[in-house]
């Protein structure tokens, strides 16, 4: 978070952090030079029965020719702040290395103890190998899991990030 001056943030406030009914208030008064209607969007944060029904009256009360034209709620989940890090990603690069070298490794081992035909790969081989192995699939999966969750512009129905 930013340190913002208090005088910034009472000027520059989001939709959020204004009153509805200054909005409603402020469509009214605009309402008098619109030959029509003018959209007007409610942005309620938890909207309920009570709130809804109080802010229809108050709209109506102040002459507004449209109650509302949207309801507009706050995301089911706040976007997700992310950026790579460099070193997860080198430390995922060293471990695919190590799992490739511990694989070009085996055979090596093998033929200087003159093993022909082995039915597993020495213990200390395949553990070092196993659990490099399990880190990588580890990092990936958590790679695929962060993926899932960006927002997809071909799929905007699908995500859990936007509001709308």
């Amino acid at each position: 978070d930013l340190d913002m001056p208090a005088e910034l943030k009472a000027l520059y406030k989001t939709v959020w952090e204004i009153k509805q009914r200054v909005l409603v208030d402020m469509a009214a008064d605009r309402g008098a030079f619109i030959d029509q209607s003018q959209s007007f969007n409610v942005h309620m944060s938890d909207p309920n029965f009570g709130k809804l029904t109080s802010l229809h009256f108050y709209a109506w009360k102040k002459g507004l020719k449209t109650g509302m034209y949207y309801l507009r709620t706050r995301a089911a989940a706040d976007a997700i702040k992310f950026t790579v890090d460099q070193l997860a990603l080198n430390k995922n690069k060293a471990a695919r290395t190590a799992a490739a070298a511990a694989a070009k490794l085996g055979p090596a081992v093998l033929k200087e103890q003159n093993i022909t035909q082995p039915k597993a790969l020495p213990a200390g081989i395949k553990a070092v190998a196993e659990s490099r192995l399990a880190a990588v699939d580890a990092d990936l999966e958590r790679e695929r899991q962060l993926a899932a969750m960006v927002c997809s512009l071909e799929n905007k129905e699908a995500c859990l990030s936007c509001g709308s």
